[in-house]
């Protein structure tokens, strides 16, 4: 009873001192620091002074005055949580942007720094130059195309040392760095002609003559657009067959023959549209239209001038537009659905590529630099200044993205830079080869980038690479 009594006491003091207390000495007793009911009901108690009177035990000097630290009686220290790993997928990077939208983002990480592992330099026959231009991956397969002389050719990879696999020549005569699509049996390719290849073996077959431009598929269909006219069709968006055999053609224009169109425009496939950015100059075909992939009616068009291949995402449509009577050109963004603008903003010389999407946001390259904008609404996020050297030609592409890490590869002069995606902030940067002129193509796949150097295919392996 005299141990309950005196612990009563405690709670009358605490509340009389209010928990307050500003001078060097607390008015209360240090075991009063640390009541608790616990203490009530095991009765213990301890020595205590009342208000005004002083306590035998004297403050921690390195502690600052009259600040009450309750505990529980037995705490004991929690070990922060380990944060989980990120989410890799290998997706691969099968066509022109990535995927059949056109994100140039993969699902896979890269963490930097980066070192070259392996390098392809395409040799044939003794006084022919040979060059590669463009990269794909997919699966346990690395497929490069470039030239032989001026004929176009394509190659495939072992992906672990760039050994040669098989070689595939066109027998064409004028390759314009068209980039490959991977199908689940098949490597098409648009490069003065329309192939299709057997992926494993390398065998394959022309379907027509004088094609040139960007490809994609739904797996089961090609897609192709045309924007040079020399001996064979005119300028058109057609699907084949995956054996070349053509299905539908349209915003065909054989008015001028031996026109080459800007390369600038495009073909990107979503959620049942597929969307043509058909620069053609000054010829009427020049528009921004969607089509039923299948049937290959026209669902929509805007009367614009494309200024580079489209991209998709989220329902909308995004790219680098020209308006009539404006200086500049505008990144815009439209609904996927019905072409209605949602929002523009100006922008200096990013032609070419289509935009960049990747968490939340669509990355252009401009002259200056690079800008990343919210995907929703269009507001500006954040800005690097890295200038845009390579051709303004929509095969030209200098960014990748990785979502799995966050992270943004861009291409400037010779340099590779890695950024944070969230904000651009740099956190790596080197040499994509010694003293190269022309670096270009970027893709991720697999823990590893890919880039052409002139002319010559060099692999990085990140670290703690998948």
């Amino acid at each position: 009873m005299a141990a309950t009594r005196r612990a009563v006491n405690l709670l009358d003091q605490a509340r009389h001192c209010r928990w307050v207390v500003r001078t060097a000495i607390p008015c209360y007793a240090a075991p009063a620091l640390r009541f608790t009911t616990w203490l009530i009901l095991l009765g213990l108690s301890a020595g205590a002074t009342g208000c005004g009177r002083t306590s035998d035990v004297r403050p921690d000097p390195g502690q600052p005055p009259g600040v009450a630290e309750l505990q529980s009686p037995r705490s004991t220290p929690v070990a922060p949580p380990v944060p989980p790993a990120p989410p890799c997928a290998d997706d691969g990077w099968t066509t022109y942007g990535h995927d059949a939208a056109r994100t140039s983002a993969s699902g896979s990480c890269l963490f930097a720094p980066l070192r070259p592992s392996w390098s392809f330099s395409p040799h044939w026959v003794r006084g022919t130059a040979s060059h590669a231009t463009r990269t794909v991956v997919g699966g346990d397969a690395v497929y490069v195309t470039g030239g032989i002389g001026p004929t176009p050719t394509l190659w495939r990879l072992d992906p672990a040392t760039g050994e040669v696999v098989w070689t595939y020549v066109t027998m064409a005569d004028a390759t314009r760095d068209g980039w490959p699509t991977i199908t689940s049996t098949k490597v098409m390719l648009v490069d003065d002609g329309v192939y299709s290849v057997d992926s494993i073996t390398g065998k394959g077959h022309r379907g027509e003559l004088d094609a040139w431009g960007e490809s994609l598929t739904d797996g089961e269909r090609l897609y192709a657009e045309n924007d040079r006219y020399w001996d064979g069709y005119g300028l058109y968006v057609s699907a084949f067959d995956l054996e070349a055999r053509l299905l539908w053609r349209r915003d065909y224009d054989a008015l001028v023959r031996f026109f080459t169109a800007p390369d600038v425009g495009g073909v990107a496939l979503d959620d049942g549209r597929l969307v043509h950015a058909a620069q053609h100059g000054a010829l009427h075909s020049t528009a921004l239209s969607a089509f039923d992939p299948v049937s290959g009616d026209r669902v929509w068009k805007a009367e614009v001038a494309p200024q580079s291949s489209p991209s998709i995402a989220g329902g909308r449509v995004f790219g680098i537009e020209h308006w009539r009577g404006e200086a500049s050109d505008r990144l815009v963004a439209r609904t996927l659905a019905e072409g209605v603008l949602v929002w523009s903003h100006e922008v200096d010389r990013a032609r070419g590529p289509a935009p960049l999407l990747a968490a939340g946001l669509v990355v252009v390259h401009a002259r200056d630099g690079v800008l990343a904008f919210e995907q929703g609404s269009g507001a500006a996020v954040w800005s690097a200044p890295l200038a845009r050297t390579a051709q303004a030609v929509q095969s030209a592409t200098t960014m990748a993205a990785a979502t799995g890490s966050g992270t943004l590869v861009v291409v400037s002069g010779s340099d590779l830079h890695v950024l944070a995606l969230a904000d651009g902030r740099e956190t790596w940067t080197g040499p994509a080869a010694p003293h190269a002129r022309r670096v270009e193509g970027p893709v991720i796949a697999g823990g590893a980038l890919y880039v052409v150097a002139d002319g010559v295919v060099v692999r990085f392996e990140g670290a703690g690479g998948e």
